[in-house]
């Protein structure tokens, strides 16, 4: 094996740590009130994170922030579970599917704990920086999401938040609310 080839295998091996790592970060500062910074900054500065437009597609950095800590107001618990990667480099870009199990706990109109849990996907792409790894876009879809005493059997699509409360999130995210 030559020197020539090593370099190049070594770059694709540590890019795609670096990768899973970046998702891995996600994941635990999604799922922690105190790091909507540190989530917001995983993005690149015009990083779009997209949930589909009937529930919420954010634009920038600012916005990741702002809706992160907007979210927060309404949700107890988030647990993001990203499996099965599968990742495709491209010099300095890259593109991801990763699977997903969350489980959330947000609160009802009437200030009540509802216990959920969603399954769906998440189709990335990458761009490699002078800070690293950083998201492009986030695209993440639900094949379901389920108050957990119904399940995804009996209620495939529950509401998770109300439409006044996404209504709200996107206020704030939009730096109106």
């Amino acid at each position: 094996m030559s020197a020539e080839s090593l370099e190049p295998r070594l770059d694709r091996l540590e890019s795609l740590e670096a990768i899973r790592q970046l998702k891995a970060h996600y994941c635990k500062t999604a799922d922690d009130p105190a790091c909507a910074r540190e989530f917001a900054d995983l993005f690149l500065q015009d990083g779009v994170l997209d949930e589909g437009e009937d529930f919420m597609v954010l634009r920038g950095r600012e916005q990741i922030y702002r809706a992160h800590i907007a979210t927060w107001q309404h949700t107890n618990m988030n647990q993001h579970f990203a499996v099965s990667p599968t990742i495709e480099l491209d010099g300095d870009t890259a593109s991801g599917h990763w699977k997903l199990l969350q489980l959330i706990t947000t609160r009802s109109a009437e200030n009540e704990p509802q216990a959920f849990w969603a399954c769906g996907w998440y189709q990335e792409q990458y761009q490699r920086t002078a800070d690293g790894w950083r998201f492009r876009h986030v695209g993440a879809r639900i094949h379901f999401c389920s108050l957990y005493e119904n399940g995804w059997a009996k209620g495939p699509f529950d509401d998770l938040l109300s439409q006044e409360t996404v209504a709200a999130i996107l206020e704030a995210a939009r730096g109106n609310g």
